[in-house]
């Protein structure tokens, strides 16, 4: 009777840790974006720095830039764009279909503009493939292959910018970034649709900043001028 009352306490100690410890990866996951995307300075500072390319290699980046700042693709997502995924919408919408994190099929608009970028990018460097983003022809490799999701971590943390947190940038924070723009100015439906997440609540657990900015709501002083 003790040993049988000794392991049922036990499995209860054992089932509320962790509900706990679960509880807690809940409450820590709110708002745990913040920090971990780009300021709009560094965005502004990229856009600059891509927008007279030259070399192929300034064409490539100017690309990736350009796609991961208005689509918020995951890495992997992003190395797999290829031409013959785009479909047009009844609006007239270019989409570009792609296999999302866990296998589903996912949508993302890819801007007219954009799209002509990658064009330009293409014709810019004699480039003839259906994936988006290419490697550069090297001496040991005379032809170009589609990017790597490894590859794309590399040229992206190479930009040598920092995070908010002041962390190194990485493919993520970009998504980050676009993520926390969307939420902030037309909630998080529209946030989980351009992040891809299964459901809204997943992006307001993530996204939902844990302050408010009152901006000028709240002036009730105002400091007096000078004369």
């Amino acid at each position: 009777m003790l040993m049988k009352n000794l392991k049922t306490l036990f499995l209860k100690t054992e089932s509320n840790q962790r509900f706990s410890n679960k509880l807690k990866n809940i409450e820590n996951a709110y708002g745990t974006m913040i920090g971990k995307g780009l300021t709009d300075q560094t965005m502004h500072s990229l856009a600059e720095r891509f927008s007279s390319p030259k070399t192929e290699k300034e064409y490539r980046d100017r690309v990736i830039f350009l796609l991961a700042s208005s689509t918020a693709l995951r890495a992997k997502e992003l190395v797999s764009l290829r031409f013959s995924s785009i479909i047009e919408s009844p609006e007239g919408e270019k989409i570009v279909r792609y296999v999302k994190k866990g296998g589903s099929v996912g949508y993302a608009v890819i801007l007219e503009e954009i799209l002509e970028e990658v064009r330009k990018y293409h014709e810019s460097c004699d480039i003839c493939s259906d994936y988006f983003i290419l490697t550069l022809l090297m001496k040991n490799r005379k032809e170009r292959i589609p990017l790597s999701t490894r590859g794309l971590q590399m040229i992206i943390g190479n930009w040598d910018v920092k995070t908010a947190a002041g962390k190194k940038i990485h493919p993520h924070s970009i998504r980050h970034t676009v993520g926390q723009k969307i939420f902030d100015q037309f909630g998080s439906i529209a946030a989980q649709k351009i992040l891809g997440h299964t459901s809204p609540n997943t992006t307001s657990n993530f996204y939902t900043r844990p302050y408010f900015n009152p901006g000028n709501s709240l002036l009730w002083y105002q400091p007096k001028q000078r004369v």
